[in-house]
Protein backbone atom coordinates (compact mmCIF):
# COMPACT_ATOMS: atom_id res chain seq x y z
CA UNK A 1 0.00 0.00 0.00
CA UNK A 2 1.39 3.24 -0.79
CA UNK A 3 0.66 7.30 -0.19
CA UNK A 4 -2.05 7.43 -2.53
CA UNK A 5 -3.83 4.07 -1.79
CA UNK A 6 -3.73 5.00 1.57
CA UNK A 7 -5.39 8.50 1.30
CA UNK A 8 -8.03 7.11 -0.76
CA UNK A 9 -9.08 4.14 1.17
CA UNK A 10 -9.32 6.59 4.62
CA UNK A 11 -11.73 9.15 1.93
CA UNK A 12 -13.70 6.20 0.98
CA UNK A 13 -14.37 5.16 4.68
CA UNK A 14 -15.22 9.15 5.37
CA UNK A 15 -12.54 9.41 8.11
CA UNK A 16 -10.71 12.67 8.65
CA UNK A 17 -6.62 11.83 9.32
CA UNK A 18 -7.14 12.66 13.11
CA UNK A 19 -10.24 10.19 13.19
CA UNK A 20 -7.92 7.21 11.36
CA UNK A 21 -5.48 8.06 13.89
CA UNK A 22 -7.40 7.36 16.77
CA UNK A 23 -8.77 4.05 15.14
CA UNK A 24 -5.23 2.99 14.32
CA UNK A 25 -4.16 3.85 17.94
CA UNK A 26 -6.91 1.33 19.44
CA UNK A 27 -6.54 -1.10 17.38
CA UNK A 28 -2.96 -1.38 17.29
CA UNK A 29 -2.46 -0.14 20.49
CA UNK A 30 0.18 2.07 19.15
CA UNK A 31 0.68 5.97 20.00
CA UNK A 32 0.98 7.28 16.06
CA UNK A 33 0.07 11.17 15.51
CA UNK A 34 -1.99 13.43 12.89
CA UNK A 35 2.05 14.35 11.08
CA UNK A 36 2.41 10.26 10.70
CA UNK A 37 -0.71 9.83 9.02
CA UNK A 38 -0.07 12.74 6.25
CA UNK A 39 3.38 11.43 5.93
CA UNK A 40 2.15 8.27 5.19
CA UNK A 41 0.02 9.99 2.52
CA UNK A 42 2.18 11.96 1.11
CA UNK A 43 5.10 9.14 1.20
CA UNK A 44 7.17 11.31 2.69
CA UNK A 45 7.67 7.60 5.38
CA UNK A 46 6.99 4.28 4.55
CA UNK A 47 3.66 2.55 5.83
CA UNK A 48 3.89 0.09 8.36
CA UNK A 49 2.72 -3.21 7.37
CA UNK A 50 0.30 -3.54 10.48
CA UNK A 51 -1.12 -0.19 9.23
CA UNK A 52 -1.51 -1.42 6.05
CA UNK A 53 -3.53 -4.59 6.78
CA UNK A 54 -5.65 -2.66 9.36
CA UNK A 55 -6.89 -0.27 6.78
CA UNK A 56 -7.60 -3.36 4.46
CA UNK A 57 -9.43 -4.86 7.17
CA UNK A 58 -11.74 -2.16 7.46
CA UNK A 59 -12.38 -1.48 3.97
CA UNK A 60 -13.55 -5.46 3.69
CA UNK A 61 -15.90 -4.50 6.24
CA UNK A 62 -17.52 -2.17 4.67
CA UNK A 63 -18.69 -4.93 1.70
CA UNK A 64 -21.65 -5.89 4.56
CA UNK A 65 -24.84 -4.60 4.57
CA UNK A 66 -25.64 -2.34 7.45
CA UNK A 67 -26.43 -3.83 10.72
CA UNK A 68 -29.66 -2.33 11.80
CA UNK A 69 -30.38 -2.08 15.60
CA UNK A 70 -33.73 -0.54 17.11
CA UNK A 71 -33.51 1.17 20.30
CA UNK A 72 -37.26 1.02 22.04
CA UNK A 73 -39.10 1.25 25.19
CA UNK A 74 -42.66 2.32 25.24
CA UNK A 75 -42.06 4.00 28.30
CA UNK A 76 -40.89 7.89 27.58
CA UNK A 77 -38.29 9.56 29.95
CA UNK A 78 -35.34 6.10 29.92
CA UNK A 79 -32.95 7.61 28.02
CA UNK A 80 -33.47 5.94 24.98
CA UNK A 81 -32.94 8.93 22.74
CA UNK A 82 -29.64 9.50 24.35
CA UNK A 83 -29.00 6.18 24.15
CA UNK A 84 -29.23 6.05 20.26
CA UNK A 85 -27.31 9.01 19.61
CA UNK A 86 -24.30 8.12 22.23
CA UNK A 87 -24.76 4.30 20.69
CA UNK A 88 -24.05 6.14 16.80
CA UNK A 89 -21.70 8.42 18.16
CA UNK A 90 -19.69 5.48 19.68
CA UNK A 91 -19.94 3.93 16.51
CA UNK A 92 -18.42 6.10 14.53
CA UNK A 93 -15.52 6.95 16.98
CA UNK A 94 -14.64 3.20 15.63
CA UNK A 95 -14.33 4.40 11.78
CA UNK A 96 -18.04 3.18 11.17
CA UNK A 97 -20.39 4.25 8.93
CA UNK A 98 -23.59 5.42 10.70
CA UNK A 99 -26.80 6.58 10.04
CA UNK A 100 -29.84 7.86 13.02
CA UNK A 101 -32.89 7.53 12.19
CA UNK A 102 -35.13 9.58 14.17
CA UNK A 103 -38.83 7.47 13.86
CA UNK A 104 -40.32 9.43 17.22
CA UNK A 105 -42.81 11.96 15.95
CA UNK A 106 -41.79 13.87 19.08
CA UNK A 107 -38.44 14.59 16.56
CA UNK A 108 -36.42 14.51 20.14
CA UNK A 109 -33.37 13.40 18.63
CA UNK A 110 -33.72 15.92 15.19
CA UNK A 111 -34.52 18.89 18.10
CA UNK A 112 -31.88 17.86 19.99
CA UNK A 113 -28.99 17.96 16.98
CA UNK A 114 -30.72 19.83 14.04
CA UNK A 115 -32.90 22.23 15.89
CA UNK A 116 -34.68 24.76 13.35
CA UNK A 117 -33.35 22.89 10.55
CA UNK A 118 -35.14 20.23 11.34
CA UNK A 119 -37.86 21.99 10.60
CA UNK A 120 -36.78 22.87 7.39
CA UNK A 121 -36.23 19.93 6.49
CA UNK A 122 -39.34 18.73 7.15
CA UNK A 123 -41.03 21.54 4.94
CA UNK A 124 -38.62 20.70 2.07
CA UNK A 125 -39.93 17.23 1.62
CA UNK A 126 -36.75 15.82 3.45
CA UNK A 127 -37.61 14.04 6.93
CA UNK A 128 -38.36 10.05 7.41
CA UNK A 129 -42.12 11.16 7.29
CA UNK A 130 -41.89 12.06 3.69
CA UNK A 131 -40.06 8.55 3.21
CA UNK A 132 -42.37 6.41 4.88
CA UNK A 133 -45.44 8.31 4.02
CA UNK A 134 -44.72 10.70 0.38
CA UNK A 135 -42.39 8.02 -1.54
CA UNK A 136 -39.90 10.48 -0.76
CA UNK A 137 -36.14 9.07 -1.32
CA UNK A 138 -34.39 7.92 1.59
CA UNK A 139 -31.27 8.97 0.07
CA UNK A 140 -32.57 12.54 -0.21
CA UNK A 141 -33.54 12.86 3.31
CA UNK A 142 -30.39 12.04 4.93
CA UNK A 143 -28.55 14.76 6.14
CA UNK A 144 -24.42 13.88 6.52
CA UNK A 145 -22.64 14.34 9.62
CA UNK A 146 -19.55 16.51 9.88
CA UNK A 147 -15.96 15.64 11.04
CA UNK A 148 -14.00 16.93 14.16
CA UNK A 149 -12.42 19.35 12.16
CA UNK A 150 -15.31 20.53 10.59
CA UNK A 151 -16.72 21.74 14.39
CA UNK A 152 -18.97 18.53 14.65
CA UNK A 153 -21.57 18.57 16.57
CA UNK A 154 -22.63 15.43 15.09
CA UNK A 155 -19.96 12.90 13.47
CA UNK A 156 -22.90 10.26 12.30
CA UNK A 157 -25.61 11.01 9.32
CA UNK A 158 -29.28 11.27 10.61
CA UNK A 159 -32.92 11.48 9.08
CA UNK A 160 -35.26 13.77 10.43
CA UNK A 161 -38.53 13.42 12.28
CA UNK A 162 -41.78 15.99 12.89
CA UNK A 163 -44.78 15.57 14.63
CA UNK A 164 -47.12 14.84 11.21
CA UNK A 165 -45.00 11.16 11.61
CA UNK A 166 -48.32 10.52 13.79
CA UNK A 167 -49.99 10.22 11.16
CA UNK A 168 -48.81 6.84 10.13
CA UNK A 169 -49.77 5.30 13.53
CA UNK A 170 -53.40 5.48 11.82
CA UNK A 171 -53.06 4.12 8.29
CA UNK A 172 -54.25 1.32 7.32
CA UNK A 173 -52.47 -0.63 4.68
CA UNK A 174 -51.65 -3.68 4.02
CA UNK A 175 -47.79 -4.84 5.11
CA UNK A 176 -47.20 -1.14 5.97
CA UNK A 177 -45.21 -2.64 9.42
CA UNK A 178 -42.56 -3.43 6.54
CA UNK A 179 -42.60 0.41 5.16
CA UNK A 180 -39.18 1.02 6.85
CA UNK A 181 -37.31 -2.22 6.00
CA UNK A 182 -38.12 -1.36 2.81
CA UNK A 183 -37.59 1.96 2.89
CA UNK A 184 -33.60 1.43 4.35
CA UNK A 185 -32.77 -1.29 1.59
CA UNK A 186 -31.38 1.53 -0.70
CA UNK A 187 -28.89 2.76 1.80
CA UNK A 188 -27.98 -0.37 3.71
CA UNK A 189 -24.73 -0.59 1.52
CA UNK A 190 -24.11 2.85 2.12
CA UNK A 191 -23.54 2.11 6.05
CA UNK A 192 -22.11 -0.48 8.97
CA UNK A 193 -24.71 0.55 11.21
CA UNK A 194 -28.39 2.19 11.10
CA UNK A 195 -29.74 3.17 14.12
CA UNK A 196 -33.72 3.71 15.15
CA UNK A 197 -35.18 5.63 17.57
CA UNK A 198 -38.39 4.40 18.01
CA UNK A 199 -41.18 6.20 19.45
CA UNK A 200 -41.88 5.85 23.55
CA UNK A 201 -45.14 3.48 22.96
CA UNK A 202 -45.93 0.08 21.30
CA UNK A 203 -47.84 1.49 18.79
CA UNK A 204 -47.21 0.81 14.47
CA UNK A 205 -44.05 2.64 14.48
CA UNK A 206 -42.45 0.72 17.07
CA UNK A 207 -43.52 -2.25 15.23
CA UNK A 208 -41.82 -1.10 11.72
CA UNK A 209 -38.78 -0.26 13.85
CA UNK A 210 -38.27 -3.70 15.22
CA UNK A 211 -39.68 -5.29 11.72
CA UNK A 212 -36.37 -3.40 9.70
CA UNK A 213 -33.71 -4.29 12.82
CA UNK A 214 -31.80 -7.27 13.06
CA UNK A 215 -30.99 -6.49 16.67
CA UNK A 216 -33.14 -4.47 19.51
CA UNK A 217 -31.70 -2.72 22.50
CA UNK A 218 -33.60 -1.51 25.20
CA UNK A 219 -33.00 0.99 27.75
CA UNK A 220 -35.06 1.47 31.02
CA UNK A 221 -34.57 3.74 34.01
CA UNK A 222 -33.44 2.24 37.29
CA UNK A 223 -36.88 3.36 39.10
CA UNK A 224 -39.02 0.61 40.13
CA UNK A 225 -42.07 1.61 37.39
CA UNK A 226 -39.83 1.53 34.35
CA UNK A 227 -38.37 -1.74 35.55
CA UNK A 228 -42.09 -3.53 35.25
CA UNK A 229 -42.62 -2.76 32.16
CA UNK A 230 -39.60 -4.78 30.49
CA UNK A 231 -42.11 -7.56 30.11
CA UNK A 232 -44.30 -6.32 27.88
CA UNK A 233 -41.77 -5.16 25.27
CA UNK A 234 -40.52 -8.27 25.51
CA UNK A 235 -43.41 -10.06 24.93
CA UNK A 236 -43.68 -7.68 22.00
CA UNK A 237 -40.66 -8.74 20.42
CA UNK A 238 -41.14 -12.53 20.82
CA UNK A 239 -44.72 -11.61 18.62
CA UNK A 240 -42.20 -9.70 15.71
CA UNK A 241 -39.85 -12.71 16.16
CA UNK A 242 -42.67 -15.33 15.71
CA UNK A 243 -45.14 -13.52 12.96
CA UNK A 244 -42.70 -11.10 11.56
CA UNK A 245 -39.47 -10.64 12.02
CA UNK A 246 -37.41 -13.91 12.92
CA UNK A 247 -34.01 -12.57 12.65
CA UNK A 248 -35.07 -10.12 15.51
CA UNK A 249 -32.60 -10.37 18.33
CA UNK A 250 -32.26 -8.50 21.72
CA UNK A 251 -28.58 -7.23 22.53
CA UNK A 252 -29.97 -6.41 25.66
CA UNK A 253 -31.89 -4.71 28.25
CA UNK A 254 -29.73 -1.03 29.13
CA UNK A 255 -30.16 0.33 32.45
CA UNK A 256 -30.03 4.22 32.20
CA UNK A 257 -29.69 7.16 35.07
CA UNK A 258 -27.52 4.73 37.49
CA UNK A 259 -26.63 5.83 40.78
CA UNK A 260 -24.79 2.78 42.36
CA UNK A 261 -24.70 4.88 45.43
CA UNK A 262 -28.57 4.68 45.50
CA UNK A 263 -30.40 1.17 47.27
CA UNK A 264 -33.16 1.67 45.10
CA UNK A 265 -30.83 1.82 41.75
CA UNK A 266 -28.86 -1.62 42.98
CA UNK A 267 -32.44 -3.13 44.31
CA UNK A 268 -34.03 -2.54 40.15
CA UNK A 269 -30.87 -3.73 38.75
CA UNK A 270 -31.09 -6.76 40.83
CA UNK A 271 -34.65 -7.25 40.02
CA UNK A 272 -33.60 -6.73 35.97
CA UNK A 273 -30.93 -9.13 36.12
CA UNK A 274 -33.60 -11.98 37.82
CA UNK A 275 -36.67 -11.01 36.25
CA UNK A 276 -34.74 -11.53 32.62
CA UNK A 277 -32.91 -13.97 33.46
CA UNK A 278 -33.19 -16.43 30.38
CA UNK A 279 -35.04 -14.09 28.03
CA UNK A 280 -33.04 -11.17 27.90
CA UNK A 281 -29.43 -10.12 28.92
CA UNK A 282 -29.01 -7.06 31.41
CA UNK A 283 -25.87 -4.86 30.37
CA UNK A 284 -23.20 -2.64 32.37
CA UNK A 285 -25.29 0.69 33.31
CA UNK A 286 -25.02 3.54 32.20
CA UNK A 287 -24.32 5.68 35.54
CA UNK A 288 -26.15 8.70 35.84
CA UNK A 289 -23.62 12.19 34.90
CA UNK A 290 -24.03 15.79 34.18
CA UNK A 291 -22.24 15.04 30.76
CA UNK A 292 -25.63 14.30 28.98
CA UNK A 293 -27.64 17.17 29.80
CA UNK A 294 -24.63 19.63 29.42
CA UNK A 295 -24.23 18.27 26.18
CA UNK A 296 -27.77 18.22 25.35
CA UNK A 297 -27.43 22.02 26.26
CA UNK A 298 -24.89 22.18 23.34
CA UNK A 299 -27.02 20.41 21.28
CA UNK A 300 -23.93 17.96 21.04
CA UNK A 301 -23.92 14.02 21.64
CA UNK A 302 -21.80 13.69 25.00
CA UNK A 303 -19.90 10.55 23.42
CA UNK A 304 -18.73 13.43 21.03
CA UNK A 305 -19.00 16.58 23.60
CA UNK A 306 -17.00 14.43 26.77
CA UNK A 307 -14.85 11.96 25.05
CA UNK A 308 -13.05 11.51 28.58
CA UNK A 309 -15.67 11.50 31.02
CA UNK A 310 -15.77 7.98 32.14
CA UNK A 311 -19.92 8.31 32.45
CA UNK A 312 -19.54 7.57 28.27
CA UNK A 313 -17.18 4.60 29.07
CA UNK A 314 -20.64 2.11 28.54
CA UNK A 315 -21.61 3.00 25.20
CA UNK A 316 -17.69 2.99 24.03
CA UNK A 317 -17.61 -0.41 25.48
CA UNK A 318 -20.73 -1.35 23.94
CA UNK A 319 -19.86 0.29 20.01
CA UNK A 320 -16.95 -1.90 20.71
CA UNK A 321 -18.58 -4.93 21.59
CA UNK A 322 -20.98 -4.39 18.41
CA UNK A 323 -18.23 -3.30 15.93
CA UNK A 324 -16.46 -6.86 16.51
CA UNK A 325 -19.93 -9.10 16.60
CA UNK A 326 -19.31 -9.50 20.54
CA UNK A 327 -22.20 -9.05 23.06
CA UNK A 328 -21.92 -5.79 25.24
CA UNK A 329 -20.49 -5.99 28.42
CA UNK A 330 -23.00 -7.88 31.22
CA UNK A 331 -23.99 -6.67 34.38
CA UNK A 332 -24.28 -8.31 38.06
CA UNK A 333 -25.05 -6.65 41.21
CA UNK A 334 -23.44 -6.95 44.32
CA UNK A 335 -26.29 -6.41 46.11
CA UNK A 336 -24.16 -6.35 50.04
CA UNK A 337 -21.37 -3.77 48.83
CA UNK A 338 -23.48 -2.33 45.84
CA UNK A 339 -20.40 -2.98 43.06
CA UNK A 340 -21.28 -3.48 39.18
CA UNK A 341 -19.06 -6.40 37.95
CA UNK A 342 -18.80 -6.74 34.42
CA UNK A 343 -18.13 -9.82 32.39
CA UNK A 344 -17.13 -10.33 29.05
CA UNK A 345 -14.17 -11.81 27.45
CA UNK A 346 -12.17 -9.12 26.99
CA UNK A 347 -13.90 -6.73 30.15
CA UNK A 348 -13.61 -7.48 33.82
CA UNK A 349 -13.72 -5.15 36.12
CA UNK A 350 -15.40 -4.55 39.68
CA UNK A 351 -16.24 -1.62 41.69
CA UNK A 352 -15.35 1.05 38.19
CA UNK A 353 -17.52 3.96 38.91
Amino acid sequence: MNGENLRDARETLRLSQPELKELLNVMLKRSYDKSRISRWENSREPIPKEVAKAVVQMMHKRAAKARVIALANQKGGVGKTTSAMNVAAALRKNGLRVLLIDLDPQASASDWLLGREALQLHRGGRSVYHALLKGAEINTCIIPGKTELEGAQRSFDIVSSHIDLAEADSRREPGFEHALSEVIEDVREDYDFIIIDAPPNLGLMTYMALVAADAVLIPVQTEPPDAMGVALLLDTVQKVQRRLNPRLRITGILPTRYNSRQAVDREVLHHLIQYTSGRAAVLEPVPDSAVYGNAAWGGAVAVDASPRSKAIGPYLRIAIALANNQSPPLALLNLDKGDIELHDTAISKKGSR
